[in-house]
């Protein structure tokens, strides 16, 4: 009985440090959106700021990797998982960032975030189509009424905004679904190879195809202000490195579904702070866009249970 007791008590005390890791994370997370769009005041392209924040992330998660490696136990891990946990970090942390922080250029904070927000609903999809897991009319409603608050403040901006909202918000949609296929991907991974490791290896391998797509781009880092610098140091360690690795030790002691509960602030945070430093509009409309995204979501996290 003693021995049954301390073990709830063990379970109960991860599940409490993994949702609190996940809500810094996501605390972190969405600060991001905010920092893109300071950095592109700054004079910075899509491709400087990913840039930035993979110079400032890169040694840390390469210096992990190799402390990490010194067991010969995490040595054969890698062996058998690297090139798979290599390839859905250049997925998720690569090509899901390029769009996300191209479609910045486009459209609000708080609209990039209420679509990337939408992600679980792209998992529901590949559920769908590549487990065969058919969506129940609660998470079908749900979708739905997901897509309507997006749209309210998706017609919002671009009434004020102008035409470019509309690219902008493919391109956040876009890197939606790729997230949400990195997050199918690497749960696996995370339990095989461990939630550092594989962070690890996911960003470091995502950090060396971004300085990649830096040197073939052309651009003149000899041009970049000391304030963009600043700010993707801050964006690369603040707001990568840090979240990465609470998001992953999240993960590690949640499902997917509570994961995606402790998500559910990451818009009112983001609202807040573009609201706060941005000096962008929060009518009613984004109010009401947000609280039927957030519902959706909520009702989609709950079917899944």
């Amino acid at each position: 009985m003693n021995q049954s007791l301390k073990t709830l008590d063990f379970s109960v005390s991860q599940h409490h440090v993994g949702l609190i890791y996940a809500f810094i994370g996501c605390l972190l997370f969405s600060l991001k959106p905010i920092l893109v769009k300071l950095a592109y005041l700054a004079g910075g392209d899509a491709t400087s700021i990913m840039a930035l924040r993979a110079l400032s992330s890169l040694p840390l998660y390469l210096v992990t990797l190799v402390y990490l490696c010194r067991k010969a136990s995490n040595r054969s891990k890698a062996r058998q998982s690297g090139i798979a946990a290599a390839g859905v970090g250049v997925l998720g942390y690569y090509l899901a960032s390029y769009l996300d922080i191209s479609a910045l250029a486009f459209i609000s904070a708080q609209l990039e975030r209420l679509l990337i927000f939408l992600f679980p609903s792209f998992v529901v999809l590949i559920s769908w189509v590549v487990f065969k897991q058919a969506p129940s009319k609660n998470v079908i409603l749900a979708t739905f009424v997901g897509y309507i608050g997006t749209a309210l403040i998706l017609v919002h901006d671009f009434q004020t905004l102008g035409h470019s909202v509309a690219l902008g918000a493919l391109l956040a949609v876009a890197s939606a679904f790729v997230f949400a296929i990195y997050l199918v991907a690497s749960k696996p991974l995370i339990h095989r190879l461990g939630s550092s490791m594989f962070t690890s290896i996911g960003m470091g391998s995502a950090g060396l195809a971004i300085i990649t797509h830096l040197l073939l781009s052309g651009v003149q880092i000899s041009e970049w202000s000391y304030e963009l610098i600043t700010i993707g140091v801050i964006l690369g360690i603040v707001c990568t490195v840090l979240p990465s690795y609470f998001v992953a030790a999240g993960m590690a002691r949640l499902t997917p579904t509570q994961l995606s509960l402790t998500n559910n602030a990451g818009p009112a945070i983001t609202a807040a702070f573009a609201v706060l430093l941005l000096g962008e509009m929060f009518t009613i409309w984004h109010a009401i866009g947000m609280i039927l995204v957030i519902f959706s979501v909520v009702i989609i996290n709950r079917s899944k249970n």
